[in-house]
């Protein structure tokens, strides 16, 4: 994620509040057994080959799937000496992004501290937030501003922790939609078929399908024609001629 204009240092290791940053995180973590998993491999070996140069033996390991990350922490409850680890996740693993996975990590261990790290928050709603059993929910958007900080701060003390950020998209009741799901819909709205949106799109009918289910459901829809009505009530579609 980069930072915005006026926070050209955000992210810049030599700065001062980077530096500040980091001591703080990395004070928070300390003696904490940490499993980290996403759907990226990227993600995943750029936090295992992180993890490796700072020499943090905390870091148990690296999941690139939610059955890998079902294993580091099994393993890490059987053989480890430090306690229950901290597990954080990218919304980027499984379909559900980790949610199924978060209800199952609570009840093989309720010590387990879950932290999701939200990259595409079209998925967060008040049912979805209810179904996830993460004790903090933080968007990588907010990376740099001190809300890592105080989700860490917040699970040290046994409490809970939502992003200010996505707290208000929650509150506001806004629909957001992700860019695949913009060209799904506005396919649907050109009246194009599933087949026919997945070509232009590169990916399969079958996904057009379930994106198609996901928008129904999203926006409270029974069929199609419903779904366009009420992407056009909602500001998402503009009415064609």
């Amino acid at each position: 994620m980069f930072a915005t204009a006026g926070e050209s240092l955000r992210f810049v290791p030599g700065s001062i509040g980077f530096l500040r940053r980091t001591r703080l995180v990395n004070g928070l973590l300390g003696g904490w057994p940490i499993v980290f998993g996403s759907g990226s491999w990227l993600e995943v070996h750029m936090a295992a080959r992180l993890g490796l140069a700072a020499q943090h033996p905390i870091l148990r390991g690296c999941g690139i799937t939610e059955q890998e990350v079902w294993d580091l922490v099994q393993q890490e409850l059987q053989q480890g000496s430090l306690g229950a680890p901290l597990v954080v996740l990218s919304d980027s693993l499984g379909s559900d992004q980790g949610r199924a996975l978060t209800r199952r990590l609570r009840a093989l261990e309720p010590a387990l501290q879950i932290m999701v790290l939200v990259q595409d928050n079209h998925w967060l709603t008040t049912a979805t937030l209810a179904d996830c059993q993460a004790q903090a929910i933080v968007h990588v958007q907010s990376f740099g501003t001190g809300v890592v900080i105080r989700a860490l701060q917040a699970l040290r003390r046994g409490h809970t922790y939502l992003d200010p950020f996505l707290r208000e998209r929650l509150e506001s009741g806004a629909v957001v939609l992700s860019g695949r799901e913009r060209q799904v819909l506005e396919g649907l709205a050109r009246g194009l078929t599933n087949k026919q949106i997945a070509q232009q799109a590169e990916i399969a009918a079958t996904t057009v399908r379930d994106y198609v289910g996901n928008l129904c459901r999203k926006l409270g829809a029974a069929n199609r024609t419903e779904l366009l009505s009420r992407a056009i009530a909602l500001g998402l579609l503009v009415p064609r001629p």
